[in-house]
């Protein structure tokens, strides 16, 4: 520590800042190099302060905008509350004038409504009251030849016509009704009457049809037995036609076996079918021979295949062993060539070793400790 005797306040001044400076250091030291709060280039509570300062002019503002929010609120009632009197106001006003006008300003105390009255036709009298109207004149032309001047009996007379027209109406639908329900009784005694002939229709139908069935009874009868009698014929005509072809069988060429029967008039070669009797003893042993040809055939073609097939599996086996001999030879190759690998392997293993020891000996004598590694990151600049 310095002598206080030999210190001023400049040396106070310089000192003190200093030590400011030196707090500030440890402090940003302390702020850098702290894992969980480290943030480079940034200042970390200045950043919460700003953040802290945004939020809040945030809530300031948000409660700005609320004031001014329940401020045009109340504003508006007050507009809404004014608009009201004006207009209940205005009614008042209007009620009052048409009350004054309903009073004192009414159409019929006007001097000229006598031309605008809208009741005027109604309340006048017409151009003509009746036919016999005095105001009717010549020149008036409301009256003129040719006119029904009697509307009122004519009608009367016509009334009285629908009135007849309609009873007599009313008469013929009776008598309508009284018509058919005679037609429907003369109609129901026409059925009964109907019914009963039908039911001795019915009588003398089966009477008929009993005499009918007794007479083809007795017809089928008579069919029978002469069917009965033509079947028998039949039958003995049958044997003796049976007996007939029997014979004629066991003296034809068919039974024989004649061979001269199964030529045909197409050719020497062709046959009729239903009168063949089989080959003759020349046809089976020419058959025969044909037979012996074609096995001999058939023999000397599967010695062929034999042959070629043994040529193909000795062919097979000395191209396998040819293989075999290629793989050895390849494999040979693969163990001198991995040989001569690893001897120049462990040649580049022995240099590079050496080259290492020279490094590590010769070249890299002053290798750096742990302090000169610890020397840097000392301060926060």
């Amino acid at each position: 520590m310095l002598n206080s005797t030999f210190i001023n306040h400049q040396d106070r001044k310089e000192t003190a800042a200093i030590e400011r400076r030196r707090q500030y250091e440890e402090a940003r030291r302390l702020r850098i190099f702290n894992a969980r709060q480290r943030v480079f280039g940034i200042d970390r509570f200045a950043l919460e302060n700003q953040l802290k300062e945004k939020h809040q002019k945030q809530q300031d503002a948000i409660e700005q905008q609320r004031k001014v929010e329940d401020e045009q609120q109340r504003q508006n009632q007050v507009i809404q509350l004014k608009n009201r009197e004006q207009l209940l106001l205005r009614q008042q006003l209007d009620t009052e004038i048409n009350q004054f006008r309903a009073l004192h300003q009414r159409p019929e105390q006007s001097r000229d409504f006598d031309l605008f009255d809208p009741n005027f036709l109604k309340k006048s009298l017409p151009a003509r009251i009746n036919d016999d109207d005095p105001r009717l004149t010549v020149s008036g032309a409301q009256k003129f030849e040719g006119e029904d001047l009697f509307q009122r009996d004519r009608t009367r007379f016509q009334k009285q016509q629908q009135r007849s027209w309609l009873e007599q109406q009313i008469r013929d639908k009776r008598q309508a009704e009284m018509d058919r329900i005679a037609s429907e009784r003369f109609l129901d005694e026409a059925l009964q009457a109907r019914e009963k002939k039908v039911c001795q229709l019915a009588a003398e139908e089966r009477t008929t049809r009993h005499k009918i069935q007794q007479a083809v009874n007795q017809y089928n009868q008579h069919l029978l037995e002469q069917q009965d009698f033509e079947r028998s014929q039949q039958k003995h005509e049958e044997q003796e036609d049976n007996l007939a072809e029997i014979y004629n069988h066991l003296t034809s060429d068919i039974l024989t076996e004649n061979p001269e029967v199964a030529k045909s008039s197409l050719g020497p070669n062709r046959i009729i079918p239903y009168a063949y009797k089989g080959m003759s003893l020349l046809e089976l042993q020419q058959i025969r021979e044909t037979q012996e040809k074609q096995r001999e055939d058939l023999n000397r073609r599967q010695k062929e295949e034999a042959n070629n097939k043994e040529s193909w599996d000795q062919l097979t086996i000395d191209f396998d062993q040819r293989v075999v001999l290629k793989d050895r030879e390849i494999n040979r190759r693969r163990r001198l060539l991995a040989g001569e690998i690893g001897h120049e392997n462990l040649k580049l293993c022995n240099e590079q070793q050496q080259t290492l020891k020279y490094l590590n000996q010769t070249v890299y004598q002053n290798r750096p400790t742990m302090e000169y590694f610890n020397q840097f990151n000392t301060t926060s600049r």
